[in-house]
């Protein structure tokens, strides 16, 4: 029983290598953004995907949540609706993980665009009482409750609650996730000012990767499911 995994970037796809070997069981797609998210759990689902997930980084957007910490997320909100994940599934995987592992469970949030500010990270928690929040998981949470299918959710926050992203960042990604490497080049000769802001940035995005390469490693690619849920 295949399961089909929606990730924002290759990076966090890769994640789910463990030792480096990809599991024939698992299915994955990288593209940022709702619409890509969408197209991509479709896809997974046509090429057999049986249960879906949503594994990457996220935004966080609660006071105290550090850089590195995963988000098993309970429910997803998007707008006024509202899809629950699988408390099986997750379950099953919390008894995989290791017990030092940062993990918090609650409400992820699903929004069209990056959400960029300690403002609006703040008005987004006041608003909705999640914990963090991303742009692909409620697409892919839409998918999975329309089509019937069991899903999780899994994000390791890479930017907390009080860390501001340059606005210009979403332009050096693609569409499928990789980075341009070149245009944050060209950006931060224009406005050197940034940088340390980028690689603060970039230090907590390595925390968020740790902790879902841990994860993989302790959980194992397919992340406690099986045909029993």
């Amino acid at each position: 029983m295949p399961i089909g995994v929606v990730s924002g970037f290759l990076r966090e796809a890769k994640c789910l290598l463990v030792d480096g070997i990809a599991d024939p069981g698992v299915l994955s797609f990288a593209g940022v953004g709702p619409a890509r998210s969408e197209y991509g759990a479709r896809e997974l689902i046509t090429r057999g995907a049986e249960a879906l997930v949503s594994f990457g980084i996220a935004g966080g957007i609660a006071p105290g949540v550090q850089a590195g910490t995963l988000v098993l997320a309970n429910k997803v909100v998007d707008g006024a609706n509202i899809y629950k994940s699988s408390n099986v599934w997750r379950n099953s995987l919390k008894r995989l993980l290791p017990a030092d592992l940062e993990l918090v469970e609650g409400a992820i949030v699903g929004s069209d665009t990056m959400v960029l500010s300690q403002c609006e990270k703040n008005k987004l928690h006041i608003n909705t009482g999640a914990i963090a929040c991303d742009m692909e998981t409620h697409a892919l949470a839409r998918v999975a409750v329309e089509t019937g299918l069991p899903f999780i959710v899994l994000r390791a926050i890479s930017d907390p609650a009080w860390q501001d992203v340059p606005d210009w960042v979403l332009s050096c990604l693609t569409s499928n996730g990789e980075v341009d490497y070149f245009c944050i080049a060209l950006t931060l000769a224009k406005r050197p000012w940034e940088l340390l802001a980028l690689l603060n940035l970039a230090g907590n995005s390595k925390r968020a990767l740790s902790s879902l390469r841990r994860t993989a490693s302790a959980a194992g690619s397919s992340l406690g499911f099986s045909s029993r849920i």
